[in-house]
């Protein structure tokens, strides 16, 4: 029976996705004087993996060049090769490049990417170093291959009988791949069985009819013989015999010669530095056993209500009605338990979003000339999958404007009296039913004069006001604003920190900074467990029912006369605990008749949308609920103000409004109004 391999592809991708970051992860580990064999191991057994699932699925320049990378390796756990740092960046450079391999594969295109030749020349280059490799013999059909010092050096000859299965050239798996890891592993001798080969007439060219037999002289252990054979033994013949040094059939059998692996000339070739490649967003989760029982057992308990109460429904009666009021609070309960193991099943690791930063770390340090320190916690805290993958862009644009901006040079920290190396602290934690995720250095702090200065430099702000240092550290996420005179290719073009907080406020979160001159500065990102369900609280304006976020909300308040102020440009605020706060009648903005005669008739719901507060006029209130988000995208452009909509208990329709963007909008009209206002006057004055 033939297997389409297609259906497996995918799974395919997304483990290798998986392997290469911890490929990274555990390069990262890795320095010349701290060589660590069973980090070597765990990342050759990701090479490994790969070559013999590119095997499989016929991907065979895959398998080819992951098979290089698995000798260098296999030299390094050996400690045939010593481990420095050009080893190092050129693993790390192999991770990239099968980053790049692997989404091409997932996009179905059989290209490959640019740099994988420059890459197979350094390995190239690195094995052919090796002075022990020399060739000697090749006699008639037997290839023979290894190392001439072998015999002196190993003890043990295996004999190894292989029969390959049929049809293990159409699953991809290729004979001569297992007799070249074997060879790496000492001196190699292959003989070809041909016996089993049909007549003429029954030869299918896609199968195989050649068995084999393999002598190795080595010191490996049975076990690593038996990995090299692992993507073909379920469907092949192999039998392993050991013999001594003293045992006749090992003496005198095995002639050495080293088989060129790869015909190109060894030169030494320079390899671009590329950006590290997006971790490729999927469209499947893997999801652990116990949520998934958490999730059966949760229908059981809603199967059980489900026939009590129809069974209650079958000749109701009022004495029934205390057991209909019990079953309709078990299904309530039962409902919401679902719920919430239904949302534990998207919920993943933040991890996923920390895995580039370590590696992007590395790289800017050394390029900036900075020794940094990176410390990670809480990467185990959970949320959303599709939170996860938008909050990783964000992410790397804060820890680059730290290592670039916040971080001293050395010979600066040396001056301000501090260590050499400097800390980089990325936590991520629970807080009030919300995700908190910091981004903190312990760098020269934020250079609040300068800021203002540009500020004013670009009329961003008013030279003749006053402002706090907390209004001067919100200027950097200003559309375009950057103090940086000279561009460089890491930072400084401004046109990262605005998108930075459209982002995160885009997921329903926002963005604050906490920064001391000469101590460090701490980017805090504040975001809901899930985009798919939120707690709301229900406003009426007019005759429309609308809802806020709670997370949002502050509190709520009602008005009393002489508690507004109007200023010169019309803004209405009010005073709370020493702080004035500006006024939003929500009812303008969304161009709504309001029932109130006057601002004292409504409420005020006081809410916080990038460290600024703000008091939203309404009607009235109404209940609070968890409501489902469902998107308006869909089917409409974006719509402004609102993030999207939800079905209430009644079946009407209610909008989500969109803190951000109304406080935004409001700002941006006010804006424009000062511009032609302070325009008029310019041209009567002149």
């Amino acid at each position: 029976m033939d297997i389409d391999l297609k259906q497996f592809q995918q799974v395919f991708i997304e483990e290798c996705l998986e392997g290469l970051e911890v490929m990274e992860s555990e390069l990262l580990k890795l320095t010349p004087g701290n060589f660590d064999s069973e980090v070597i191991n765990t990342i050759f057994r990701v090479a490994h993996s790969i070559k013999g699932g590119a095997g499989t699925f016929g991907f065979n320049q895959l398998t080819e060049f992951t098979h290089v990378a698995e000798t260098l390796l296999d030299d390094l756990r050996s400690e045939k090769i010593k481990l420095n740092d050009e080893h190092i960046n050129l693993l790390l450079q192999t991770k990239d490049c099968l980053i790049v391999w692997i989404q091409l594969l997932a996009e179905n295109s059989q290209s490959t990417p640019d740099m994988a030749d420059s890459l197979k020349l350094q390995y190239n280059q690195f094995l052919q170093l090796d002075p022990k490799l020399e060739t000697v013999a090749i006699e008639g059909d037997v290839l023979i291959k290894g190392n001439p010092s072998a015999i002196n050096q190993y003890d043990d000859t295996w004999l190894i009988h292989f029969v390959p299965g049929q049809d293990i050239l159409k699953q991809g798996n290729e004979p001569r791949l297992i007799f070249a890891e074997l060879a790496e592993m000492g001196a190699l001798k292959v003989t070809p069985q041909f016996k089993n080969i049909p007549a003429w007439k029954n030869v299918a060219p896609e199968d195989i009819y050649v068995s084999w037999e393999l002598e190795l002289v080595s010191s490996v252990s049975e076990a690593q013989i038996k990995e090299a054979f692992e993507w073909v033994e379920d469907d092949s013949t192999i039998t392993i015999n050991r013999f001594t040094a003293s045992d006749e059939s090992a003496d005198n059998k095995i002639v050495m010669v080293s088989e060129q692996l790869s015909e190109s000339p060894a030169s030494t070739a320079v390899v671009k530095s590329i950006a590290v490649p997006k971790s490729a967003e999927t469209n499947s989760i893997r999801v652990s056993i116990d949520k998934v029982d958490a999730l059966i057992n949760m229908v059981g308990e809603l199967v059980i209500t489900q026939a009590m109460l129809g069974e209650l429904g079958q000749n109701f009666s009022a004495e029934k009605l205390p057991a209909l009021k019990k079953g309709l609070d078990q299904l309530s309960q039962h409902t919401r338990e679902m719920q919430s193991s239904v949302m534990k099943i998207r919920m993943l690791p933040i991890q996923f979003a920390f895995n580039r930063i370590p590696r992007m770390v590395r790289d800017l340090s050394e390029q900036l000339g900075k020794n940094v320190l990176l410390r990670i916690h809480g990467e185990e805290t959970e949320l959303d999958k599709i939170m996860l993958e938008k909050l990783s862009d964000p992410l790397v644009h804060l820890v680059r404007n730290a290592l670039d901006h916040g971080i001293e040079t050395i010979a600066e920290r040396k001056l301000a009296g501090k260590s050499e190396v400097a800390y980089l602290d990325i936590s991520a934690f629970h807080q009030g039913g919300e995700i908190i995720v910091e981004i903190r250095d312990d760098g020269r702090g934020l250079n609040r004069p300068k800021i203002h200065a540009k500020a004013i430099e670009k009329g961003i702000v008013n030279k003749d006001l006053t402002y706090t240092d907390h209004q001067i550290d919100e200027l950097i996420f200003a559309p375009g604003f950057s103090t940086v005179e000279a561009v460089s290719d890491v930072s400084g073009r401004g046109v990262g920190m605005d998108v930075v907080k459209r982002n995160i406020e885009s997921l329903g979160g926002g963005i604050k900074i906490e920064s001391t001159t000469g101590v460090g500065s701490c980017f805090s990102i504040r975001l809901p467990l899930t985009l798919s369900i939120m707690d709301g609280q229900l406003v009426k304006i007019g005759s429309k029912t609308y809802i806020l976020p709670i997370m949002s909300i502050i509190e709520s308040l009602q008005l009393k006369i002489g508690m507004v102020t109007k200023l010169a440009d019309d803004t209405e605020v009010f005073k709370l605990r020493d702080e004035f706060i500006p006024i939003i009648r929500l009812y303008q903005v969304l161009n709504h008749d309001s029932g109130l005669e006057h601002i004292t008739d409504g409420l005020l719901v006081v809410v916080e949308s990038g460290n600024n507060k703000y008091g939203l006029l309404v009607d009235d209130l109404a209940a609070q609920q968890q409501v489902v988000i469902k998107n308006l995208e869909d089917n409409f452009m974006k719509v402004s103000c609102v993030s999207g909509a939800t079905i209430l208990g009644n079946g009407t329709v209610a909008l989500i409004l969109d803190i951000a963007d109304i406080v935004k909008r409001v700002t941006d009209e006010r804006y424009l109004q000062q511009s032609l206002h302070r325009g008029q006057r310019t041209h009567v004055a002149a």
